[in-house]
């Protein structure tokens, strides 16, 4: 029987400069993320939005990208030839929608395994 390597899944998390907001929201992405545990398999990871482009097009463990603001057309098209789900970070800044947020990221996780 071979053993089968499980490669950590990454969830891109990207505002203006990387050291603020996205860390925040990645924060409480890892906190859902262990608590359902699925800790060992996927981690938010927060950068500055210039990167975005550039790091999913050379990570293939992003699965899921989430921009303080939407992805503009050109990172969007980048996301979509990659399929990596994206969506804005706003319910884990507000809390408000969060719980289907969480949702919808435990959903692309669980489906990328």
């Amino acid at each position: 029987m071979k053993d089968e390597v499980c490669i950590m899944k990454t969830i891109l998390v990207c505002c203006g400069s990387g050291v603020a907001t996205s860390p925040q929201v990645s924060q409480k992405i890892n906190d859902f993320l262990t608590d359902q545990g699925l800790d060992g398999v996927a981690k938010a990871t927060p950068k500055p939005i210039e990167t975005a482009k550039s790091t999913v097009e050379n990570d293939p463990s992003i699965i899921a990208y989430i921009g303080i603001a939407p992805a503009d057309e050109e990172l969007q098209e980048v996301l979509d030839e990659h399929d990596v789900y994206s969506t804005v970070g706003l319910p884990w800044l507000t809390g408000m929608g969060q719980d289907d947020a969480n949702e919808k990221i435990k959903e692309v996780v669980e489906n990328n395994q």
